[in-house]
C-alpha cells in the first residue's frame, strides 16, 4: 500500500542563495533609480505621430460600421458604398449589408437581388444570403426571380422553389404562387 503525503509549499520559486555577485544581465553602469523609471519612448520615423493626412485613403466601411444607426441603415449605408467599391469587394460588402439586413427591412436588398447587370460573385453572395433567411421573407423574391427568365438566377430559383414546395408540379407558376400564399400565410 502506497501513501502520499502532501506537503504545503510557500513558494514556487526555487531557493536560490544571496550573493554579491551583480546578475550576469545588469548593467553596473546604470543606477537602480533609474532603473525604476519608466522607460523614454524614443520617435523614429516608423513610429512618429503624423498629423492627419487627407490623402491617405478613408475607411467608409469602417466608418458605416462604427456609426450609432440601426441594423437597416447601417445595411443602406453600406449598400451606398457600392458603387464606389472596387470590383473584387463588392460580394464582401453585400455579404457584410446582408448580416446586418434585419429580415423585416429585406426591401433594402432586394433591388440589388434583382437586379440582372450585378456581377456573378456579388449574385451569388446574394443568393446565399436570401437562402438563410426564413420563409417569410425568402419565397416571394425566389418567386420574382422565377418568373423572370432573362435572369442569371432564374433556374437557381426555379429548381429551388419547386423542389422546396414539394406539391406544385413542376414548371406550374399559378400553383407556385398559390403554395407561396399559403406558406407565408403559415409562417405569419
Amino acid at each position: 500500500m502506497t501513501f502520499f503525503v502532501f506537503l504545503p509549499l510557500t513558494s514556487c520559486r526555487p531557493y536560490v542563495p544571496p550573493t554579491n555577485k551583480p546578475a550576469p544581465h545588469s548593467n553596473p553602469a546604470i543606477s537602480p533609480h533609474e532603473l525604476s523609471q519608466p522607460p523614454v519612448p524614443v520617435l523614429t520615423p516608423s513610429n512618429k505621430p503624423s498629423s492627419p493626412n487627407t490623402s491617405e485613403a478613408a475607411d467608409p466601411i469602417g466608418d458605416a460600421l462604427s456609426a450609432d444607426l440601426t441594423p437597416g441603415e447601417t445595411t443602406s449605408r453600406l449598400l451606398s458604398l457600392l458603387p464606389s467599391t472596387p470590383a473584387d469587394d463588392k460580394s464582401f460588402l453585400v455579404q457584410i449589408a446582408g448580416n446586418y439586413c434585419p429580415d423585416g427591412e429585406y426591401w433594402r436588398l432586394l433591388p440589388l437581388l434583382l437586379d440582372r447587370t450585378q456581377p456573378e460573385d456579388v449574385r451569388d453572395e446574394l443568393m446565399r444570403d436570401i437562402l438563410r433567411r426564413s420563409d417569410a421573407v425568402r419565397l416571394r423574391p425566389l418567386y420574382r426571380l422565377a418568373l423572370d427568365p432573362s435572369h442569371p438566377l432564374s433556374i437557381e430559383a426555379r429548381e429551388y422553389l419547386f423542389s422546396y414546395l414539394q406539391d406544385v408540379p413542376e414548371n406550374d407558376f399559378n400553383a407556385l404562387a398559390r403554395a407561396i400564399e399559403k406558406a407565408q400565410k403559415e409562417n405569419q
